[in-house]
């Protein structure tokens, strides 16, 4: 009797040490799960939403604020939100595409709280005829900007909203088609990669908040 439970407590004993050897030797982070496939992803352009650091690149800049009638033109500079001068404390302007004259087509970040809006804005601007109309809005701001063969870069946008007394962060792609960026998914939540067996499904539920939310107009 005695020699079988020594003989079990020997064979315990050493599953243990194999366990440990196995947990000591193995590196976790490398262990992929079988039958996933890897998704290429295009290297971006990372975007600052620093207006402290903010600069403008040329004079078109200040003049298409004017334009869009986004700013107080009758002043050189302010720090009042409520009476923006057009100065790169309160917007960021970015071309709307690669080789066209920024005051053809452009993308205005304003900074929170400009004309008594509380948070960040993104807004989309394409010409035509004379004037500059809006193809897109977003109660949001990009954080990243991603080639595409079309030559309207892909943008990722990142949302915010409260539920249940909780804050949730969307960071979600859209692409330029039929004259606007329209939405594809969301890729994070709360700066989590969403699994992608469950992207389509948790894609459409974030559509839908973005509209219920009107995050996007």
């Amino acid at each position: 009797m005695r020699n079988k439970k020594l003989l079990w407590l020997i064979g315990m004993l050493f599953a243990l040490l194999v366990v440990l050897y196995f947990y000591l030797t193995t590196d976790f982070e490398e262990v992929e799960p079988l039958n996933n496939k890897k998704v290429e992803k295009v290297e971006g352009v990372q975007i600052s939403t620093d207006f402290n650091t903010n600069t403008f690149t040329s004079k078109e800049e200040p003049h298409i604020l004017k334009e869009l009638q986004l700013c107080d033109t009758t002043i050189q500079w302010s720090d009042d939100l409520n009476r923006p001068s057009c100065t790169p404390n309160f917007f960021r302007v970015f071309p709307l595409k690669k080789g066209l004259a920024i005051n053809q087509g452009c993308m205005v970040l304003l900074k929170a709280g400009v004309n008594q809006f509380p948070v960040r804005r993104f807004v989309v601007y394409e010409r035509e005829g004379k004037e500059l109309i809006q193809a897109n809005g977003f109660i949001g701001y990009p954080i990243e900007f991603r080639p595409n063969k079309q030559s309207y870069d892909d943008v990722v946008i990142r949302f915010f909203e409260r539920y249940q007394g909780e804050k949730y962060f969307y960071n979600c792609l859209f692409t330029w088609k039929q004259g606007r960026y329209q939405y594809v998914c969301c890729e994070q939540i709360n700066d989590a990669n969403i699994k992608s067996e469950k992207q389509k499904e948790v894609s459409a539920q974030i559509l839908q908040i973005l509209n219920e939310k009107q995050l996007v107009f």
